[in-house]
Order: C-alpha cells, then sequence, then structure tokens
C-alpha cells in the first residue's frame, strides 16, 4: 500500500520528508522484526537508546519511519529518506495504519473486548466456550493463551501490540473465524495497542486498586478503562452494543461517564437497576445456582432461566451471568446457552479445584493478585461453609507496595490461617515483601506463618488442612514460572499442590 492512501485515512498522520509514491509492507515498533519495506515506529525511550535503534532499522534497509514530535530532532533520523510524523508515534496512528496495512481484519470479525481489573480471562474463556459449543468458529485473545479454533499458541502481554494483534485478527480471519473473545487491558487502551480495531461488543466488569505501578492514579486508570467505549463508539460495525457490571467497584461511575459522553452505542447493565440481573443464588463445593433475568422495556424483571454451572464461587455467578448477557444481546439461541454453561470447564487458575485423592477436602489456586480479588475468592469460599479455611499467598516484587498490608488484612479477617509466602519476588528482596505485607496483620495477630520458598509453603499449608478444609493458593494462577532475581525458573501451583497431596496420603 502506498504512504500517500493510508495518510488520507488516518488524519492525525503527516508526511514531514520524503516519498509519498512510497509501497510500504507493514509497521513495527520492534527494531527486530523490521524487513527493508516496513515502516519502523520509533518507541519512546532514552536518546541514546532510540538512536540505536534507529541505527538497526537503517542496517535493515528500512526507507520510512514513523516518529512523535518530541523526537523529531534525534540525530539518526538523518539516514532516512522518508519520515512521517504524528503527536503520538506509539499511540493511536501505529494501530490504524496496522489495521490499515493489513486490509481492516477486524471490521470483518465480531470482536467482543473485555475489560476490567478482575475477570477478564474467566469471561472471555466462558464466552469462547459458550460459542464454540454453539458450533460457532472462534477465536481468544488473553493472559493464559491465544487460541485460534482448535490451535492453541503462547500469550505474552494480556492485550498483544498494535502490529502483533493486527496479525493476529488478519490470521484468524483468513483461517475463517467468526468470533473473537478478546481480553482488553487498561496497558492496552492507554498505550493504544487496540486503536484501529473495530469492536462488535465492549465489557467492562469492575475497577479496583491494580497496576498504580503504571497507571498516574485511580483516576488515570479508570480513564483508561472508558477508553473502550470510545472503541466501541468509533466501530463501524452492525449491532454493537456494550455492557457495563453495575453493582461492583466503578460500575456506577461508568455507567455516569457513559452517560455524560452521550455515546450513540446502546449499553446495557449487568445489575439490580439495568436490563440483566441474577438472584437467588446457591453456592456448595459441586457448583453454583442462581436464576437469572431478562427486563424488557418498561416492564418489571421477567425470570428467563433458572442456571447450574460447575464453576465454584459467587464471582464464577457474575461471570456467568455477564457472559450469557452478552450471548443473549449476540442472538445466540437461548436454550444452548443455558446448556454450554452447565458444561464449561474450569478456567486454568481461576478458582481451579484441586481435590485431595480421598475428596474430603480440597485446593483452590487462583490468580488473585489485588485486595478485591483475594477478597472475592475468599469470601466465596466462606459462603460454601468449609470447616477450615487457610490462606497462601504473596505479593509480585517491582509493582504496587500500597496493596500489600491491605491483603494481610483481608486475609486476617476471612481466613482462619495465612501464609505469608514469595510470588514473583523479582529484583526485591523477598523476605523484605513479605515485612510489608506482614505490617497490615492487627497487633497480636499470631494465626500465620512466613515461609520464603513458595514450594515450602505449599507443602507446609497442605499439611495442615483438615477435612471439609478448603486451601487458597493466590497470586499466580495460570502462571508455570516463578521470577525470582532476574531468573525465570519452572514453578506451577497446581502440581505443587497436587505433589504435596500425593506426599500427605502416602506418608512421604
Amino acid at each position: 500500500m502506498k504512504l500517500t492512501e493510508i495518510i488520507k485515512k488516518i488524519p492525525e498522520l503527516k508526511l514531514i520528508k520524503g516519498d509519498g509514491d512510497l509501497d510500504v509492507g507493514y509497521i513495527w515498533a520492534d527494531s527486530r522484526k523490521l524487513k527493508p519495506n516496513d515502516v519502523f515506529v520509533l518507541p519512546e525511550d532514552k536518546a541514546e537508546t532510540i538512536e540505536s535503534y534507529l541505527q538497526m532499522a537503517y542496517d535493515k534497509g528500512v526507507k520510512v519511519v514513523l516518529v512523535s514530535k518530541r523526537n523529531l530532532k534525534l540525530k539518526n533520523l538523518d539516514l532516512f529518506p522518508t519520515i512521517l510524523e504524528s503527536e503520538d508515534a506509539l499511540g493511536d496512528v501505529h494501530g490504524k495504519m496496522a489495521s490499515q496495512l493489513l486490509g481492516n481484519p477486524s471490521k470483518k470479525l465480531k470482536i467482543i473486548g473485555i475489560t476490567g481489573t478482575n475477570g477478564k480471562t474467566s469471561l472471555t474463556f466462558i464466552l469462547f466456550h459458550i460459542a464454540k459449543k454453539l458450533k460457532k468458529k472462534v477465536a481468544l485473545i488473553g493472559t493464559v493463551q491465544i487460541q485460534i479454533l482448535d490451535r492453541i499458541l503462547e500469550s505474552g502481554y494480556t492485550t498483544p501490540d498494535a502490529s502483533s494483534l493486527n496479525l493476529l485478527l488478519r490470521e484468524m480471519l483468513d483461517e475463517g473465524v467468526e468470533y473473537v473473545f478478546m481480553e482488553i487491558s487498561s496497558h492496552g487502551l492507554k498505550l493504544g495497542r487496540v486503536a484501529g480495531i473495530e469492536i462488535t461488543c465492549a465489557g467492562f466488569t469492575n475497577l479496583t486498586q491494580d497496576h498504580l505501578d503504571f497507571h498516574e492514579s485511580m483516576e488515570d486508570y479508570f480513564e483508561s478503562k472508558f477508553k473502550i467505549f470510545q472503541l466501541l463508539e468509533q466501530s463501524s460495525v452492525k449491532n454493537k452494543f456494550g455492557l457495563v457490571a453495575g453493582d461492583v467497584s466503578f460500575g456506577d461511575r461508568m455507567i455516569q461517564r457513559i452517560r455524560e459522553s452521550k455515546l450513540k452505542t446502546p449499553i446495557y447493565i449487568l445489575g439490580k437497576s439495568g436490563e440483566f440481573h441474577y438472584s437467588n443464588t446457591k453456592l456448595s463445593l459441586l457448583g453454583s445456582e442462581y436464576r437469572f433475568h431478562k427486563k424488557e422495556k418498561n416492564l418489571p424483571f421477567i425470570e428467563v432461566r433458572s442456571i447450574r454451572t460447575n464453576l465454584l464461587g459467587n464471582f464464577n455467578v457474575f461471570n456467568t451471568a455477564f457472559a450469557m448477557s452478552i450471548a443473549y444481546e449476540l442472538g445466540f439461541p437461548w436454550d444452548e446457552v443455558v446448556t454450554a454453561i452447565e458444561e464449561i470447564p474450569t478456567v486454568p487458575g481461576r478458582f481451579q479445584v484441586i481435590p485431595y485423592p480421598d475428596k474430603t477436602r480440597i485446593a483452590v489456586v487462583d490468580y488473585a493478585h489485588t485486595p478485591d480479588a483475594l477478597e472475592n475468592i475468599l469470601k466465596s469460599c466462606v459462603e460454601i461453609r468449609p470447616k477450615q479455611l487457610i490462606c497462601l499467598f504473596g505479593c509480585g516484587g517491582d509493582r504496587d507496595r500500597t496493596k500489600r498490608p491491605q491483603m494481610a488484612k483481608i486475609a486476617e479477617t476471612l481466613a482462619d490461617f495465612v501464609f505469608l509466602t514469595s510470588d514473583n519476588p523479582r529484583t526485591e528482596d523477598p523476605e523484605s515483601i513479605l515485612d510489608e505485607i506482614e505490617s497490615g496483620f492487627s497487633r497480636g495477630f499470631k494465626r500465620y506463618e512466613k515461609i520464603t520458598d513458595r514450594r515450602v509453603a505449599i507443602q507446609r499449608a497442605v499439611s495442615l488442612l483438615e477435612k471439609d478444609g478448603i486451601l487458597v493458593v493466590a497470586g499466580k494462577g495460570h502462571e508455570t514460572y516463578q521470577i525470582i532475581g532476574k531468573e525465570k525458573t519452572n514453578f506451577v501451583d497446581f502440581l505443587e499442590i497436587e505433589n504435596a497431596f500425593l506426599n500427605l496420603d502416602t506418608g512421604l
């Protein structure tokens, strides 16, 4: 595609030097992936680092560079015959160019994007399995994995960079995919990774404290999440809609923000004041039951179905109800949706149950790594009424430190016994992280142990687990590694628990 064609379609893009009739192949911000006819998007970094990236791109034969205004004075830019400029090169323009160069693949797909601090992975997984059960051709993009039909790929970021994302969507379209269920992170929204993507549905689950190492404040975090509805509004696809969870943290605030923005796209609400609602929840170790309601215009709630699912916990009642609301608006056959909900498998690392060999007690692996997520998982366990509840968790190093004592207070309040251990300490001292978590306990609180080694902590926790008890191992969920210092080693909570159960059962 010629540069002049792209510039006509993206008003924010300016040609400030060179040949507009030049044909370009693709666009990358990663200099390692560049080919001679590609456009290099200059990343934001230290000046000397950017200069080295420019030299690398030049050595690969690249002729076109996309640069932000603030980087126009870089010395090595003189090496390139053609320069494009935008206010924010790595933001919206990058995504829009990637989409244009691949023929706008998102426009030909039905993309359901989910954002929120908690629930993104579970919701996209549930929706993927509903659609697959209904014989739809489906794909999944998220934290745990990327899946195209039956082919599973490794996932990097929750939301891939703009170039990788559009290539994925093009590949999905070429393989006949109809529906794409996609996690959209606040990072992805703020950094423009999804710019130019035409979505059919935008879903907001909740907002609680997380990622304050990246966002300037909770206000910045909130505004980043709101961008998903701006993305939806800009989408040109037919029958688009949004869904907001009303009875959650920041739910009312998001609804108000949407109303103030006077969006023309229909936005529905899951909650007591909305078009969808659920009630009469019953929880057990065998699954969950509830009643799902759909409100018709100017009429009271009408019970649509009694729902049963194998997924445990109150938050999975919410997740399945949220998924059903989206499925309803997508026009999926209702009887088949209800059947699919009953048969959904456990989401990897999300309230993933590991039973003791004689099934007299269970462990639960969950990705809960924020105060709200930990509180939800523990409350869901309390509602099942176990005779004993043990909580094991840590906090990631080089990340938001303010949540550490908050999580200790939550564990103290809801669990019978608490183990503090390492999560991914990264370059922080593991003992110092545990000390910061420990500071959140009440003075005189003694129902806990600190064991830095996560494997040893899991073995110790399993040894204390009594009949009809639940052990919650929180923080890492689906992860298959642990990062200590800069070293990444194999570590899977699920397997560590299974081994600990086996050793306990055999008396080893």
